[in-house]
């Protein structure tokens, strides 16, 4: 029985070897022919930092690259590049401050219409949260839960870096005129404090600008100064500040005062910036964009020309080489005139506007209504890395057709006069009429 084993296994093996030996294929692969590049299985992804491996062809090199096809973004769902923020910034652009320089915090912006949406409710709060992108409070109180995480996340990956050249914060707090009638209801003051991490504070009419001031200054040290003009006639006023400091992984060099085309084609001497390193980078016909990525997870991209579908061109980017030369620069914008009141207003949201009409009973215990929505941001970039702030200030006023202590309306019956007489019935009984004549 064993010889018969021993026999057929050898049987098995020279017909191995003879097939291997005739060209067919077993276990081995058959070699390429190594002027035949092998498809690669490992292409970069975007943001990689690996540069795909140069392979020889026979064909010779296409004289233009071909666009790069943009990937398919899913719908915007109240995070990341949002509806609202792309509309916001299209929406400005198309106003007076689109021939200038100018900065605007779309975070900032929605964290304080959050502080707003959870004080409302019936079609005011559906209109809030629809212009935010969410479905539910529930939704609304997740986005801002991830942009916590986001903070955490960056005072993590800096953990260990000097804390004062590193830094992010996005901080809420509500504030109320105690000369004023009417308070926060106390489950509005505990329900921000638990979902937007929102402190409360009271402060007299004429202290209310002050205190506000000096919270949004701590807060953003000292970029924005001061953010309310005159708060003393506000019932309330609902705040949101964000600060950003951060570096470059590696730091720009200085450059040669270099000449700066302005959008009206004016030539100026700035002073400029230089790096060359492998970065993410896309380009099109219309534009050119590149990301540098800075410490703590934040990312700045450039857009030379047409900055549209944006998500799709950063999810487009490859890395590779590339020389990056900017200016350094600084970019102030005070949105006090209605704009971003204007810009809700636009897209459907306006009931909270409305004296009287608008929802905000969960917030309040008078009537109440938004009569102003402001911002102020700033962004400072140089060779060493950037120093940004923002803060957004909702102003909430008293209605006016609440019932005020009214005239006495004059009735003096120094003339023929008629009289009525009746017992109150659901159907009055008339009991004596008269009338008096002399």
């Amino acid at each position: 029985m064993k010889r018969r084993i021993l026999l057929f296994l050898l049987a098995a093996c020279l017909g191995l070897t003879a097939c291997q030996a005739a060209g067919v294929p077993g276990e081995q692969p058959t070699p390429q022919s190594s002027d035949v590049p092998s498809p690669s299985t490992n292409a970069p992804e975007p943001f990689s930092t690996e540069t795909p491996t140069e392979q020889s062809v026979t064909e010779p090199a296409p004289t233009e690259e071909p666009t790069p096809v943009l990937p398919e973004i899913p719908p915007e769902q109240g995070r990341g590049f949002t509806a609202l923020d792309n509309g916001l910034i299209e929406y400005l652009r198309n106003t007076k401050l689109g021939s200038e320089s100018f900065t605007v915090s779309p975070l900032s912006y929605k964290a304080a219409l959050a502080l707003t949406a959870l004080g409302a409710e019936g079609e005011t709060q559906r209109q809030i949260l629809d212009a935010l992108g969410f479905e539910t409070v529930e939704e609304l109180n997740a986005w801002y839960a991830s942009v916590l995480v986001g903070v955490a996340d960056f005072d993590g990956r800096i953990y260990g870096r000097d804390k004062a050249d590193c830094a992010y914060r996005v901080v809420n707090a509500i504030f109320h005129n105690s000369d004023c009638d009417g308070a926060f209801r106390e489950e509005y003051k505990e329900l921000v404090a638990r979902t937007l991490a929102a402190q409360a504070s009271s402060f007299p009419a004429a202290e209310l600008t002050g205190a506000i001031n000096r919270w949004v200054s701590d807060q953003t040290n000292g970029l924005i100064p001061n953010l309310v003009q005159d708060a003393s006639k506000s019932a309330s006023v609902l705040v949101n500040a964000l600060y950003l400091k951060t570096k470059w992984i590696e730091a720009f060099e200085e450059s040669p005062l270099t000449v700066f085309t302005t959008l009206t084609g004016k030539t100026v001497q700035k002073q400029f910036i230089q790096k060359t390193d492998k970065f993410a980078y896309y380009e099109d016909e219309g534009c050119q964009l590149v990301v540098l990525p800075m410490q703590g997870g934040i990312n700045m991209a450039l857009i030379l020309g047409d900055g549209g579908n944006l998500p799709a061109k950063l999810a487009a980017a490859q890395n590779r080489k590339v020389h990056v030369s900017m200016p350094m620069f600084e970019v102030e914008t005070s949105l006090e005139e209605k704009e971003l009141v204007d810009y809700l207003k636009a897209i459907g949201c306006g009931k909270m506007f409305v004296d009287s009409v608008a929802e905000f009973d969960p917030m309040f215990t008078q009537g109440i209504y938004v009569s102003d929505i402001i911002q102020k941001a700033r962004v400072k970039v140089d060779e060493k890395g950037l120093e940004a702030a923002a803060a957004t200030a909702v102003i909430m006023m008293r209605n006016t057709a609440m019932p005020n202590p009214e005239e006495p309306v004059e009735f003096t019956a120094d003339r023929p006069f008629q009289f009525a007489i009746y017992r109150q019935d659901e159907a009055p009984e008339l009991l004596f009429w008269g009338q008096v004549n002399n």
